[in-house]
């Protein structure tokens, strides 16, 4: 066989050899190489316990109303009318101050041909006075002579005797007397006075307007004073009391404005599940009907705050003790948000400041992994 047809063998069986040669090389300085280091353990997030006073933020919102306040309805029937200044929204009058008037002439002029009548009667009664009772008769005449028709009915005189109440009675003088006195009752209805020092914050009237009995003609509210009518949840309902003082918040509203809780109501609204809570402050800044927001904190002793992740749903947390990882059960005072009050751990146990994927009852934990956070 000539050279030139045995040249590609002797190629191919040189380039094998070449390849066994360098395999065995490799593997030969491969027994020297040192393995790759494992890769380090996680961190593992903890904090220590120290237990102690929490404050606890509760807010309650709710309408501004003011604490003096009356709906006004008529009693009386009549033509309306203005008193000194009209009855219109934003319209001030001072305690005592007529607030409105309702046109009075025609019931006045009854009212008059009443007492004209009782005079009459107590004019006839006087002479039998003087024969039957002459020591009674001189306080019936001044009373008589002292009697105006566009004056308010006085007291009649007193009587000494069931007798002198009888003879007086038997001719009709109490039932016209307290006619009368009835009327002028009513008749004082046609004119209302302010109770207090106020405004006028709702007028459904105009003068001229026919006014019957029962209507509604507005509403009064003396400025300043006012009451927040706020709600609170039935879990934070027990963290506020009677006298608690206050800091009330709106947008609408620079600053605080400082309040007393005056009253609690401890009816539940159902369809809210909350409870209302009264409280009381003083602001020429605030208006009637504005929404307003109470700030209440609330110190809570001997608990802890924790992040709300870190509690399971059966009530505990994970806890470090002799290098592992277990469940501590935990008492839940209440659960503030993204955050979770508890009692029940004792002082200066290691507890996870983080939840930790994969964390596990009786989970070994080196000490080297802890790492402390405040």
């Amino acid at each position: 066989m000539s050279l030139k047809k045995i040249k590609p063998y002797l190629i191919a069986v040189i380039i094998v050899a070449a390849g066994i040669a360098a395999g065995r090389m490799l593997s030969s300085s491969g027994g020297n190489e040192q393995p790759s280091p494992t890769r380090a353990a996680k961190p593992l997030p903890v904090r220590m316990v120290s237990n102690g006073p929490v404050t606890r933020h509760i807010e309650l919102s709710g309408k501004a109303r003011a604490l003096e306040r009356i709906d006004i309805y008529a009693e009386v029937s009549g033509q309306f009318l203005d008193a000194a200044r009209p009855f219109r929204e934003g319209s001030t009058f001072g305690r005592g101050e007529v607030l409105l008037r309702i046109d009075d002439s025609v019931y006045r002029n009854t009212v008059q041909s009443r007492k004209s009548d009782l005079l009459n009667q107590l004019t006839l009664l006087l002479p039998d006075l003087v024969i039957d009772f002459p020591g009674e008769a001189e306080a019936w005449k001044a009373y008589i002579d002292a009697f105006a028709i566009d004056a308010s009915l006085r007291p009649l005189p007193g009587v000494q005797n069931d007798r002198m109440r009888n003879y007086i009675a038997a001719r009709g003088i109490y039932t016209a007397y307290y006619d009368v006195r009835s009327m002028e009752e009513t008749l004082g209805k046609y004119r209302l006075r302010a109770p207090f020092d106020g405004m006028v914050t709702l007028s459904e009237v105009n003068p001229g307007m026919l006014i019957r009995t029962g209507q509604k003609i507005g509403e009064f509210a003396a400025p300043l004073r006012y009451e927040l009518e706020a709600s609170v949840g039935i879990e934070d309902a027990r963290y506020v009391n009677r006298g608690d003082r206050v800091n009330i918040v709106s947008d609408a509203v620079d600053g605080e404005v400082e309040g007393v809780v005056q009253r609690i109501n401890d009816a539940i609204d159902t369809s809210t599940q909350t409870i209302g809570v009264y409280i009381e402050f003083s602001d020429s800044r605030v208006r009637d009907g504005m929404f307003m927001t109470a700030l209440l904190d609330v110190e809570l002793p001997d608990a802890v705050r924790l992040p709300r992740s870190l509690l399971t749903q059966d009530g505990t947390i994970y806890a470090y003790q002799d290098s592992v990882l277990s469940l501590l059960p935990v008492d839940v005072v209440v659960i503030d948000g993204k955050d979770v009050v508890v009692r029940g751990i004792p002082d200066s146990t290691i507890v996870l400041s983080e939840p930790v994927e994969g964390a596990y009852d009786g989970m070994p934990v080196s000490p080297d992994r802890l790492k402390f956070q405040p």
